[in-house]
């Protein structure tokens, strides 16, 4: 028999969690516990909306990827019509995985068991001894693979287990205007530079997605080097200007970083500049043009970083776009994925300088991906220790700032971007998340 909710210990710890956020305190144990590990595959990844992949890695019929959504693998092909599709990656007679590839081309999964053979549409199409073994008592429109509900903008593939789940649209809601500034970059789009790196941490994800949803507190210390060695093109005493915009309501946030005497779009081809211009609607142009650093976070597990680097201290450099998607793989445990990004209609010259940009910086041993995984697997080993079940962090900074009213784009926009105020929204939609709100 089941616990009654009003006395179910982990029940009355959300509604507790829930009730510090506002108040300004997020606590230690969400960051490494099985019982909240569990609860997020439930009622979070059962429910929203998550990244599966960018459709330039499934560029041509028969192409796949496999990705997870919560703790289900799924099969991303684009099927012979050119039509994007996500099904569970099982077999629907006993269960065996059908592809053991992260990528590859087929126009039809053969499960090694016990043969049954699919479209990669997901129609089942071949099963050994369909007359002699089941004498018509087995229909093979009725066995196909498992379909999960795909939606795409601008390229990202997002996948929801959901049927009654708002639509992808909606859930993304005013945070679009943000997503542009990294994927509309011309009016090609962008598109993956290679495969992604992936890798293993003991981290868990839900600190690599605050982080990125526009910490830049963290980065004049964390990545002191930077500064000190010249590779930021701006100061320390400068990083904290800018703009931390949240979504509310919705989790969504970014973080974005401005230096005074860095140029407009400073880091991209000059015609590059010229075609976003044309692509951007004025207001995007308006925010993009004062950016130096963007980094957001589609809530729950999808980032971006967009900010540029040089190997000569001093100079502008070049401006690279990074995506990651950090998959829960168990409690303190996580699956990352790092794609680079760069526009589709640039010279080869800009993305291979864009990506290895990206590979020395935020690459699986990038500069900076090394000071943050140090810092993130700290975090999360503390965070499962007994004393720490019962210790709070602040999330204070920027509680009560009045919004900035004379920012251009939508949301809620504080000053300056050094602010707790984009993770107090993350939290929050997290809370409703696991509070089965949402």
């Amino acid at each position: 028999m089941s616990t009654p909710p009003d006395t179910d210990p982990l029940a009355a710890w959300v509604d507790r969690t829930r009730e510090g956020i506002g108040e300004g305190r997020f606590p230690a144990r969400a960051f490494n516990d099985p019982a909240v590990h569990a609860l997020e595959q439930e009622r979070l990844f059962s429910r929203a909306w998550c990244f599966l992949a960018h459709e330039s890695e499934i560029p041509e019929p028969g192409d796949y990827v496999t990705r997870y959504l919560g703790n289900n693998n799924l099969i991303v092909a684009r099927d012979e019509e050119g039509a994007v599709h996500a099904h569970l990656n099982m077999c629907r007679h006993r269960g065996n995985v059908m592809c053991k590839a992260e990528m590859g081309n087929a126009s039809h999964f053969r499960c090694s068991y016990h043969g049954w053979t699919y479209k990669n549409s997901g129609e089942l199409i071949g099963v050994p001894y369909l007359k002699e073994g089941y004498q018509e008592r087995l229909k093979r429109k009725d066995w196909g693979l498992v379909r999960v509900r795909v939606a795409s903008y601008e390229g990202l593939v997002f996948g929801c287990l959901a049927p009654d789940a708002p639509s992808l649209e909606e859930y993304l809601g005013d945070f679009t205007f943000y997503l542009d500034l990294y994927l509309k970059h011309g009016s090609g789009g962008v598109e993956v530079h290679g495969p992604p790196d992936h890798w293993t941490a003991e981290t868990d994800w839900k600190i690599c997605a605050e982080n990125f949803a526009g910490d830049g507190y963290h980065t004049p210390v964390a990545h002191q080097w930077g500064f000190n060695l010249g590779y930021f093109p701006s100061s320390g005493s400068t990083h904290s200007q800018g703009w931390a915009v949240s979504i509310p309501g919705r989790g969504h946030g970014i973080g974005l970083g401005h230096s005074p005497a860095f140029p407009p779009f400073g880091g991209f081809p000059d015609d590059l500049v010229e075609d976003m211009k044309r692509t951007l609607s004025p207001e995007q142009a308006e925010v993009f043009a004062r950016t130096r650093t963007a980094v957001g976070t589609v809530f729950p597990n999808l980032s971006f970083l967009m900010q540029p680097f040089s190997l000569v201290p001093g100079e502008p450099g070049v401006r690279f776009v990074t995506m990651r998607l950090y998959h829960p793989a168990g409690p303190g445990r996580m699956e990352m994925y790092s794609w680079c990004l760069v526009p589709r209609d640039a010279s080869q010259e800009y993305k291979d300088q864009a990506y290895r940009a990206y590979t020395l910086a935020f690459g699986q041993a990038g500069t900076f991906e090394q000071d943050d995984f140090e810092n993130w697997t700290k975090v999360t080993r503390s965070a499962a220790s007994t004393m720490v079940r019962d210790v709070d962090f602040p999330y204070v900074m920027g509680m009560g700032s009045d919004p900035d009213r004379d920012f251009p784009g939508p949301g809620h926009a504080v000053v300056p971007y050094v602010n707790d105020t984009n993770f107090r929204n993350l939290w929050s939609r997290w809370g409703d998340y696991l509070a089965g709100e949402a």
